[in-house]
């Protein structure tokens, strides 16, 4: 996303899902990709770090809610803090009041990753864990112990707040 006023690109400011342009300080509301199951919005603004499954192609700034992330235009997948990411499921759980559903879930396409694709994380580079997602949702994540960076791809995150069970 490029700045309305200038074209400069824009970066993330706070936790007030607005971005910024760091070159004639304007204010922006980014929307979501109109595709996204996830709600990712994307700014446009490219990051060091290359997507983690797409080949050639860096994640942009971008966000989830109020919550920090680079995102993959192309695959819709995102990376973030383990923090955040805990703090983001919690929230939408709570906030969801849709149907309950359990989605189609193959654990040989869905599930963890085998130790010869394990995805290798794009701060530290060494090989992420792949499991199972402890709460609902029967999503598998990867996660890198080292550096606290989560891994989901598109629709995993739909899937958890979806999912039936305590909210």
């Amino acid at each position: 996303m490029n700045c309305e006023s200038c074209g400069a690109p824009v970066s993330r400011m706070g936790r007030s899902g607005r971005y910024f342009c760091d070159y004639c300080s304007r204010l922006a509301v980014a929307t979501p990709l109109q595709n996204s199951e996830d709600g990712l919005v994307l700014t446009g603004t490219s990051s060091e770090t290359s997507c983690l499954t797409c080949d050639d192609t860096h994640l942009e700034i971008g966000s989830l809610g109020t919550y920090p992330v680079l995102g993959c235009r192309h695959c819709q997948g995102v990376l973030l803090n383990r923090a955040a990411f805990a703090k983001l499921i919690r929230e939408r759980r709570e906030s969801y009041d849709g149907p309950e559903r359990t989605g189609e879930f193959d654990p040989a396409l869905d599930g963890p990753r085998d130790h010869h694709s394990r995805l290798t994380c794009p701060k530290c580079c060494l090989s992420m864990d792949s499991f199972f997602y402890a709460g609902p949702g029967r999503v598998a994540i990867d996660s890198c112990g080292r550096c606290e960076n989560v891994w989901l791809d598109c629709g995993e995150i739909a899937s958890i707040t979806e999912a039936p069970g305590l909210r």
